[in-house]
């Protein structure tokens, strides 16, 4: 009841501050406490608690000095102690002089730097809520004041980062207030940077808090000059120390030794490049005084006097890394060089690269800095003697490039491209020389090894391998077959940068030879053997070249220029289009030849597919590219496109038959017809999505062309690899389990085999032994050889994915399990898997006369394919029952040749039941018949009607039996255009039961193609029949 009642109470908002303030002082849990403070938190930013808040100030104050230094607790939860504080003196406004006094009271009466941090976090907390408020200007002054105090007083870097955040929100907030206190602000974090004791992190902490003060620094520009002024004193002081040092006369005792000067010469160093920052685009000459050309050209002389001095008496990694090359980097931004200090700087590069050898990633990198510093400033006015030392075979950028840290590799790779990128065309053109000479060098040093090139630097009679682009630098160098392969690459990322500048005269027409010529001929040998053992190398090649070519939009528009270019053209485009007019011709032949190599790189091969695709696109965009596909080029192109139609890989599979659809409607007949033939290969395809890919393909061909296509190679050759695996002996790789699967799928639709891969192709290759063998089998992709299954047959590996192929294997073996088993199957024994066989089809033959019965077996499956999946078991079911029937007979008969003989227990078994093998197939043979008809392979019903009506002959039991198989007979020939042969059934039927077939002939007629006469008769046969006139006018 006093719950009820005290939940009902209204309570003033001082006694829920009381109650706040208590549960805070007096909870022991912590994170019921935890939960108190963040509702004070809550209670003190809303607006209309303001006067409780002042009338409870003391106490608030007082509760949280005791929770800010009760050193027990959670930090978090004094973390939020100080927040409230913060919040506090802004929620506060007329109160904010009296809390800010407090708190600077108790930071210095705090003994513990933990609680000090905190009553910073909580100014900082305050200043930041404050914002730019006018209501807190005046007590700016006093609160920059005390922070200046503090920050004049601390030693450790904890409080020295929380106390400048504090001031940098007051110089963000307050400039006008924090001006005044700027340069005692800067004297103290100067010298928190130069201290080199402290750690780096700190240091450049300390940097950049200097650099977010530019706009005072510029304000206050004689200070910043005159400090700049201070450290170059300074570090010439300490360089002079060191020449003392190093030039071995007496040292007095007042020189501090090397070990000393160095750090704080390095540190010097630092800070100088900090100022500089600081005072950011102010400081170039451009502004003018007092920042002029020669003041920036003086300090620059004296920074590397100071950098040159400290290297000879001891070379210091710090003094260069971070101080010296930075220095240089920060100045050089803002010069324009003379003559005479543009070789001072490029010597000092040099200098500073050499000296990467035995230094770590960061010195080096901060030298590959300056490096591109450097070629980017001075640019067109860099001497030619620079870039050979650059790019020299002895020079450290070259070492360089081989570094395990990447962000080294990709520092070397920006010197790379920043020469290549000069618009000088005699520099260009001397380090464009020693990259391709290089290239060279590292080609044949891969050569070398395979017996394809003579070993660099030895004599030959035979001309070079790479015409045009050897230096005479790199004769003599050899490069390891993995540092010749990552050159290569590099290089060739660096020319990109010359590559893909589009409508460049430097890299289309002033470059010996072009880019385009360079890899398109004078590389050629990179798509030969060397593809084979470097294939890094040859994609290197390609993908340049292609990105070249996009950039250029493959070069079709200036295919189709007259020699002379038009005087309505710029200078620039009529001049890059001469030049580049036989490109595009270029690129059809070389990808069609290299689309026809067999040892092809995967991903070269993909990425040739994908280049095809693009052009072939390009050319169909416009009406103005027709004559383009007259040229022989694009006819070559179009057969290197048809060879990789019929690969191993879907995926290739699907990218030529991408380009195909797009360029069909102008192919010529002959590559057409090549079309045809690979769409009736790939439409038996085991992947779905290429099946759909060249059937759509196949609906683009006119008619015409598609029935006149008498060729069928492919389909020869799988013929012939059927014939072959047949007549192959026969092995134990197809297991019982095998059989299973297929005979499940063929009798009933299960599957047993799931994943993402057709089950059919995983079956076959579960089943495969692979054999040694020195060579690749004959066929365009290579073949595998299998000893298992395939009892040693060399099957073309792009005949592996075809459906046709891999069913007539499959049920081949599974007949052939059925016999090497002596009939016991996974159906049962011997007469089981008769029987069940035999059901199975004679429910099939009783559907085909009577539709409306349901066939539950048959039907049962969950492959849900429907019609097609039917008819395919349908087809699978007669293969398999002829399959049987030739291995039973070769088992009890024998054969000549095309079958190999079983085992002799094999044999005997045969021979000894060969009368009920024999019995069961006459029983079926006329429910086979249906079944022929009924999956549409009328030669099926044709050869068990023949085979069925001899063994009634040789019974001697000729009767009423006889029509059903005649009549099946002729309904079968007709649909095979037999008509001597249904005559010939006429005249056999007369002779051996004495009835004339009268309807025969009509028949005959039918098959004959002679339509009209053929139902005359059928008319006049009816109305014999039912004394009808059956007869139809409009015939």
């Amino acid at each position: 009841m006093r719950k009820s009642h005290d939940r009902g109470m209204s309570h003033s908002d001082e006694s829920r501050l009381s109650n706040l303030l208590r549960r805070v002082s007096r909870e022991e849990d912590r994170d019921r406490r935890l939960a108190t403070v963040r509702q004070l938190r809550e209670f003190i930013t809303h607006s209309d608690n303001k006067v409780a808040l002042v009338k409870q100030l003391d106490t608030i104050l007082s509760t949280l000095n005791d929770i800010l230094n009760e050193s027990k607790l959670l930090s978090e939860l004094r973390q939020e102690a100080a927040v409230c504080l913060g919040l506090l003196c802004t929620a506060l406004s007329y109160e904010t002089e009296r809390i800010f006094k407090w708190m600077f009271v108790k930071f210095s009466s705090s003994t513990r730097d933990e609680v000090r941090l905190l009553y910073l976090v909580a100014a900082c907390r305050a200043l930041e809520a404050a914002g730019e408020r006018k209501a807190f200007s005046p007590v700016m002054q006093l609160v920059m004041s005390s922070l200046q105090s503090i920050l004049e007083n601390l030693d450790t870097p904890e409080l020295l980062c929380q106390s400048v955040r504090c001031i940098l929100q007051v110089a963000r907030c307050y400039p006008h207030v924090f001006s005044t206190n700027f340069r005692d602000t800067v004297d103290i974090l100067v010298g928190w940077h130069i201290d080199h004791t402290q750690k780096q992190s700190l240091t450049q902490q300390v940097s950049g808090w200097l650099q977010s003060l530019e706009q005072f620094w510029v304000a206050d520009l004689t200070f910043s000059t005159t400090l700049l002024g201070q450290f170059l004193e300074d570090m010439e002081a300490y360089a002079e120390d060191l020449g003392h040092v190093g030039s071995g006369e007496a040292v007095d005792e007042d020189i501090p030794p090397p070990t000393v000067s160095l750090p704080k010469l390095a540190a010097l160093l630092r800070v100088f490049s900090t100022v500089v920052r600081c005072i950011g685009q102010r400081f170039n000459p451009i502004r003018g005084p007092p920042i002029t050309q020669a003041y920036v050209s003086d300090v620059l002389n004296r920074v590397l006097a100071c950098v040159s001095t400290a290297k000879q008496v001891l070379f210091s990694e710090p003094v260069l890394t971070a101080g010296g090359n930075e220095c240089v980097c920060v100045l050089l931004v803002s010069l324009e060089p003379s003559a005479q200090l543009t070789d001072a700087v490029i010597t000092y590069g040099l200098d500073q690269l050499d000296a990467c050898r035995a230094c770590g990633p960061e010195y080096s990198l901060a030298v590959l800095s300056l490096i591109t510093l450097i070629v980017d400033q001075i640019n067109t006015k860099l001497p030619a003697w620079f870039v050979e030392k650059l790019l020299a075979p002895t020079s450290q950028l070259l070492e360089l490039r081989f570094n395990r840290d990447r962000e080294v590799m990709s520092a070397a790779l920006g010197v790379y491209q920043s020469v290549l990128s000069l618009k000088n065309i005699p520099i260009l053109e001397a380090a464009y020389k020693l990259v391709l000479g290089e290239m060279a060098c590292a080609l044949s040093s891969l050569l070398a090894p395979l017996g394809l090139s003579p070993t660099p630097g030895t004599p030959s009679p035979t001309p070079p391998p790479f015409p045009g682009i050897q230096h005479p630098v790199f004769a003599a160098l050899t490069l390891t077959p993995e540092r010749a392969e990552f050159t290569l690459i590099f290089n060739l990322s660096a020319l990109t940068t010359i590559g893909n500048t589009k409508n460049s005269l430097i890299g289309m027409w002033a470059l010996s030879p072009t880019v385009f010529a360079l890899l398109s001929q004078n590389l050629m040998l990179v798509h030969s053997d060397l593809a084979v053992y470097h294939p890094a190398v040859q994609y290197a090649v390609l993908y340049t070249l292609y990105s070249h070519c996009t950039r250029h939009d493959h070069f079709i528009s200036s295919s189709l220029s007259s020699s002379s270019p038009s005087l309505f053209d710029g200078a620039v485009i009529s001049t890059v289009t001469t030049a580049t007019r036989k490109h595009f011709s270029t690129l059809l032949s070389l990808l069609g030849a290299l689309l026809r190599k067999e040892q092809l790189y995967t991903e070269a091969r993909k990425l040739l597919l994908t280049w095809s695709l693009e052009m072939c696109l390009m050319m169909k965009r416009s009406d103005t590219y027709t004559p383009l596909f007259s040229l022989p080029s694009f006819h070559k192109f179009c057969k290197g496109l048809l060879h990789n139609a019929l690969n191993e890989d879907p995926v290739i599979c699907l990218q030529t038959c991408n380009s195909l659809q797009v360029i069909s409607s102008s192919l010529n007949t002959e590559l057409l017809q090549r079309c045809v033939d690979v769409c009736r290969v790939q439409l038996v395809h085991s992947a779905v999505r290429v099946r759909q890919a060249y059937g759509k393909l196949l609906r683009t061909i006119p008619l015409d062309v598609t029935l006149s296509n008498h060729s069928h190679p492919e389909i020869e050759e799988i013929s012939l690899v059927v014939r072959r695996h047949m007549s192959r002996p026969p092995s134990s790789t197809f297991h019982p389990q095998d059989f299973s699967d297929l005979i499940s799928f063929i009798l009933y639709g299960s599957q047993h085999r799931g994943g993402k891969e057709p089950w059919l192709e995983r079956l076959y290759h579960s089943c495969q032994r692979l054999e040694k063998r020195e060579g690749v089998s004959s066929g365009r992709e290579g073949g595998v050889c299998v000893s298992g299954a395939g009892g040693g047959v060399c099957v073309p590996r792009v005949l592996l994915k075809t459906e046709a192929v891999l069913w007539q294997w499959a049920v081949w073996e599974a007949a052939q399990f059925t016999v090497l088993s002596k009939l016991r199957t996974p159906l049962g024994r011997a007469q089981d898997t008769f029987q069940t066989i035999e059901g199975i089809i004679r429910s099939l033959a009783a559907h085909s006369l009577n539709t409306e019965q349901e066939l539950s077996q048959w039907s049962g499956g969950d492959t849900g394919s429907g019609h097609h999946s039917n008819q395919l078991r349908l087809a699978l079911l007669l293969q398999f029952l002829e399959n049987l029937e030739k291995l039973m007979y070769n088992a009890y008969e024998g054969c000549a040749n095309a079958l190999t003989a079983p085992p002799k227990g094999i044999r005997t078994f045969f021979y000894t039941n060969r009368q009920t093998c024999q019995d069961w197939l006459t029983r079926i043979r006329l429910a086979l018949m249906r079944v022929g008809l009924l999956s549409g392979q009328p030669a099926v019903t044709v050869r068990h009607g023949l085979d069925l009506l001899t063994e009634i002959q040789n019974s001697s039991t000729l009767g009423p039996e006889l029509e059903a198989p005649l009549v099946m007979l002729v309904e079968a020939l007709c649909e095979l255009h037999c008509p001597e042969a249904i005559q010939g059934l006429a005249a056999w039927s007369l002779t051996n039961t004495g009835k004339s077939l009268a309807w025969v002939s009509s028949v005959a007629l039918q098959a004959e193609g002679r339509f009209e006469k053929a139902a005359v008769e059928y008319q006049e046969q009816l109305c014999a029949v039912t004394g009808m006139d059956c007869s139809i006018s409009s015939l």
